[in-house]
Protein backbone atom coordinates (compact mmCIF):
# COMPACT_ATOMS: atom_id res chain seq x y z
CA UNK A 1 0.00 0.00 0.00
CA UNK A 2 0.97 3.62 -0.52
CA UNK A 3 1.33 6.46 1.97
CA UNK A 4 -1.72 8.54 2.89
CA UNK A 5 -0.23 11.52 1.03
CA UNK A 6 -0.11 9.43 -2.14
CA UNK A 7 -3.78 8.51 -1.86
CA UNK A 8 -4.68 12.17 -1.36
CA UNK A 9 -2.81 12.97 -4.60
CA UNK A 10 -4.63 10.13 -6.35
CA UNK A 11 -7.98 11.43 -5.09
CA UNK A 12 -7.45 14.91 -6.52
CA UNK A 13 -5.87 13.51 -9.67
CA UNK A 14 -8.89 11.36 -10.49
CA UNK A 15 -11.18 14.23 -9.46
CA UNK A 16 -9.48 16.46 -12.02
CA UNK A 17 -9.86 13.99 -14.87
CA UNK A 18 -13.51 13.14 -14.10
CA UNK A 19 -14.23 16.86 -14.30
CA UNK A 20 -17.67 17.24 -12.65
CA UNK A 21 -17.68 20.94 -13.52
CA UNK A 22 -17.28 20.17 -17.22
CA UNK A 23 -20.01 17.51 -17.08
CA UNK A 24 -22.60 19.81 -15.48
CA UNK A 25 -23.36 22.10 -18.47
CA UNK A 26 -23.52 19.09 -20.78
CA UNK A 27 -25.95 17.36 -18.41
CA UNK A 28 -28.11 20.49 -18.32
CA UNK A 29 -28.07 20.67 -22.12
CA UNK A 30 -28.94 17.00 -22.63
CA UNK A 31 -31.76 16.99 -20.07
CA UNK A 32 -33.40 20.24 -21.17
CA UNK A 33 -37.17 19.77 -21.27
CA UNK A 34 -37.18 16.77 -18.95
CA UNK A 35 -38.98 16.80 -15.61
CA UNK A 36 -37.13 17.17 -12.31
CA UNK A 37 -37.84 13.52 -11.50
CA UNK A 38 -36.45 12.37 -14.86
CA UNK A 39 -33.29 14.43 -14.33
CA UNK A 40 -32.79 12.95 -10.86
CA UNK A 41 -33.27 9.42 -12.19
CA UNK A 42 -30.80 10.04 -15.02
CA UNK A 43 -28.24 11.40 -12.55
CA UNK A 44 -28.68 8.32 -10.36
CA UNK A 45 -28.48 5.79 -13.20
CA UNK A 46 -25.50 7.53 -14.82
CA UNK A 47 -23.63 7.58 -11.51
CA UNK A 48 -24.31 3.88 -10.88
CA UNK A 49 -23.14 2.96 -14.39
CA UNK A 50 -20.05 5.18 -13.98
CA UNK A 51 -19.27 3.51 -10.65
CA UNK A 52 -19.44 0.04 -12.22
CA UNK A 53 -17.02 1.11 -14.96
CA UNK A 54 -14.69 2.67 -12.38
CA UNK A 55 -14.69 -0.44 -10.16
CA UNK A 56 -14.03 -2.67 -13.17
CA UNK A 57 -11.06 -0.42 -14.03
CA UNK A 58 -9.72 -0.82 -10.49
CA UNK A 59 -10.09 -4.58 -10.17
CA UNK A 60 -9.86 -5.82 -13.77
CA UNK A 61 -7.70 -3.17 -15.47
CA UNK A 62 -4.40 -5.02 -15.05
CA UNK A 63 -5.94 -8.28 -16.30
CA UNK A 64 -7.32 -6.55 -19.39
CA UNK A 65 -3.89 -5.08 -20.12
CA UNK A 66 -2.33 -8.49 -19.56
CA UNK A 67 -4.79 -10.07 -21.99
CA UNK A 68 -3.60 -7.69 -24.71
CA UNK A 69 0.02 -8.07 -23.55
CA UNK A 70 0.29 -4.35 -22.73
CA UNK A 71 2.78 -3.40 -20.03
CA UNK A 72 2.02 -0.76 -17.42
CA UNK A 73 4.95 1.48 -18.55
CA UNK A 74 3.63 1.57 -22.13
CA UNK A 75 0.12 2.20 -20.85
CA UNK A 76 1.42 5.06 -18.68
CA UNK A 77 2.95 6.74 -21.73
CA UNK A 78 -0.20 6.25 -23.83
CA UNK A 79 -2.43 7.39 -20.97
CA UNK A 80 -0.19 10.41 -20.39
CA UNK A 81 -0.50 11.50 -24.02
CA UNK A 82 -4.29 11.17 -23.84
CA UNK A 83 -4.46 13.07 -20.55
CA UNK A 84 -2.27 15.85 -21.90
CA UNK A 85 -4.59 16.33 -24.89
CA UNK A 86 -7.57 16.45 -22.50
CA UNK A 87 -5.74 18.92 -20.25
CA UNK A 88 -4.97 21.25 -23.17
CA UNK A 89 -8.65 21.28 -24.14
CA UNK A 90 -9.67 21.98 -20.55
CA UNK A 91 -7.17 24.85 -20.27
CA UNK A 92 -8.65 26.29 -23.48
CA UNK A 93 -12.17 25.82 -22.01
CA UNK A 94 -13.16 23.35 -24.71
CA UNK A 95 -15.10 20.09 -24.38
CA UNK A 96 -12.43 17.34 -24.62
CA UNK A 97 -12.96 15.36 -27.78
CA UNK A 98 -12.27 12.12 -25.91
CA UNK A 99 -15.30 12.83 -23.76
CA UNK A 100 -17.77 13.87 -26.42
CA UNK A 101 -17.68 15.49 -29.85
CA UNK A 102 -20.25 18.18 -30.78
CA UNK A 103 -21.78 15.76 -33.31
CA UNK A 104 -22.23 13.07 -30.64
CA UNK A 105 -23.82 15.58 -28.28
CA UNK A 106 -26.28 16.67 -30.98
CA UNK A 107 -27.18 13.03 -31.71
CA UNK A 108 -27.60 12.23 -28.02
CA UNK A 109 -30.14 15.04 -27.59
CA UNK A 110 -32.50 13.59 -30.22
CA UNK A 111 -31.79 9.91 -29.52
CA UNK A 112 -34.32 7.71 -27.73
CA UNK A 113 -31.64 5.58 -26.06
CA UNK A 114 -30.93 5.75 -22.35
CA UNK A 115 -28.82 8.86 -21.82
CA UNK A 116 -27.68 7.54 -18.44
CA UNK A 117 -25.38 4.96 -20.05
CA UNK A 118 -24.31 6.77 -23.21
CA UNK A 119 -23.19 9.53 -23.16
CA UNK A 120 -23.52 10.40 -19.44
CA UNK A 121 -21.78 7.41 -17.81
CA UNK A 122 -19.56 6.68 -20.82
CA UNK A 123 -17.74 8.78 -21.86
CA UNK A 124 -18.69 11.90 -19.84
CA UNK A 125 -18.15 10.47 -16.34
CA UNK A 126 -15.80 7.59 -17.14
CA UNK A 127 -14.17 8.35 -20.46
CA UNK A 128 -10.88 6.97 -21.83
CA UNK A 129 -8.88 9.44 -19.76
CA UNK A 130 -10.59 8.57 -16.49
CA UNK A 131 -10.40 4.83 -17.17
CA UNK A 132 -6.69 4.93 -18.03
CA UNK A 133 -5.95 7.11 -14.97
CA UNK A 134 -7.76 4.74 -12.61
CA UNK A 135 -5.99 1.71 -14.11
CA UNK A 136 -2.56 3.34 -13.78
CA UNK A 137 -3.15 4.47 -10.20
CA UNK A 138 -4.54 1.03 -9.31
CA UNK A 139 -1.24 -0.47 -10.42
CA UNK A 140 0.90 1.92 -8.36
CA UNK A 141 0.97 -0.70 -5.61
CA UNK A 142 0.09 -4.36 -5.10
CA UNK A 143 -2.21 -6.04 -2.64
CA UNK A 144 -5.94 -6.19 -1.93
CA UNK A 145 -5.68 -3.29 0.52
CA UNK A 146 -4.55 -0.90 -2.21
CA UNK A 147 -7.40 -1.95 -4.50
CA UNK A 148 -9.92 -1.54 -1.68
CA UNK A 149 -8.70 2.00 -1.01
CA UNK A 150 -8.84 2.76 -4.74
CA UNK A 151 -12.42 1.44 -4.78
CA UNK A 152 -13.30 3.74 -1.89
CA UNK A 153 -11.71 6.71 -3.68
CA UNK A 154 -13.62 6.18 -6.94
CA UNK A 155 -16.84 5.53 -5.03
CA UNK A 156 -16.52 8.85 -3.17
CA UNK A 157 -15.75 10.64 -6.41
CA UNK A 158 -18.74 9.12 -8.21
CA UNK A 159 -20.95 10.09 -5.25
CA UNK A 160 -19.56 13.60 -5.62
CA UNK A 161 -20.46 13.62 -9.32
CA UNK A 162 -23.97 12.39 -8.49
CA UNK A 163 -24.41 15.34 -6.11
CA UNK A 164 -23.12 17.73 -8.77
CA UNK A 165 -25.51 16.31 -11.37
CA UNK A 166 -28.47 16.57 -9.01
CA UNK A 167 -27.65 20.26 -8.54
CA UNK A 168 -26.38 20.82 -12.09
CA UNK A 169 -28.96 23.41 -13.14
CA UNK A 170 -28.57 25.43 -9.93
CA UNK A 171 -24.76 25.32 -9.89
CA UNK A 172 -24.45 26.13 -13.60
CA UNK A 173 -26.65 29.17 -13.10
CA UNK A 174 -24.74 30.37 -10.02
CA UNK A 175 -21.23 29.74 -11.36
CA UNK A 176 -21.97 30.92 -14.86
CA UNK A 177 -19.90 30.11 -17.93
CA UNK A 178 -16.92 32.14 -16.69
CA UNK A 179 -16.89 30.41 -13.29
CA UNK A 180 -17.08 26.95 -14.83
CA UNK A 181 -14.31 27.79 -17.32
CA UNK A 182 -12.02 29.10 -14.57
CA UNK A 183 -12.45 25.89 -12.55
CA UNK A 184 -11.99 23.81 -15.71
CA UNK A 185 -8.71 25.58 -16.48
CA UNK A 186 -7.40 24.94 -12.97
CA UNK A 187 -8.32 21.26 -13.25
CA UNK A 188 -6.64 21.24 -16.67
CA UNK A 189 -3.36 22.46 -15.20
CA UNK A 190 -3.45 19.72 -12.54
CA UNK A 191 -4.26 17.17 -15.22
CA UNK A 192 -1.37 18.35 -17.40
CA UNK A 193 1.05 17.82 -14.53
CA UNK A 194 -0.32 14.30 -13.95
CA UNK A 195 0.02 13.57 -17.68
CA UNK A 196 3.68 14.60 -17.72
CA UNK A 197 4.36 12.45 -14.64
CA UNK A 198 2.67 9.48 -16.31
CA UNK A 199 4.75 9.85 -19.46
CA UNK A 200 8.02 10.47 -17.60
CA UNK A 201 7.67 7.45 -15.30
CA UNK A 202 6.59 5.24 -18.20
CA UNK A 203 9.46 6.32 -20.43
CA UNK A 204 12.01 5.74 -17.67
CA UNK A 205 10.74 2.17 -17.26
CA UNK A 206 10.75 1.59 -21.02
CA UNK A 207 14.19 3.19 -21.47
CA UNK A 208 16.13 2.74 -18.19
CA UNK A 209 19.15 4.53 -19.66
CA UNK A 210 17.17 7.79 -19.68
CA UNK A 211 17.08 7.78 -15.87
Amino acid sequence: MLEIEDYIKIFFGVFAIMGPFSVMPIFVNLTAGKSKLEKQQLAKNASIAGLLVALCSVWLGSYILGFFNIGIPAFRVAGGILLLSLAINMINAKIPGAKQTPEELAEAKVSNRDLAIIPLAIPLIMGPGAISTVIVFSNNSSGIGHLVIMSIIVSILILNIFIFLRAAAYLSEKLGLIGINVISRIMGLILAAIAVEFMASGLIKLFPGWA
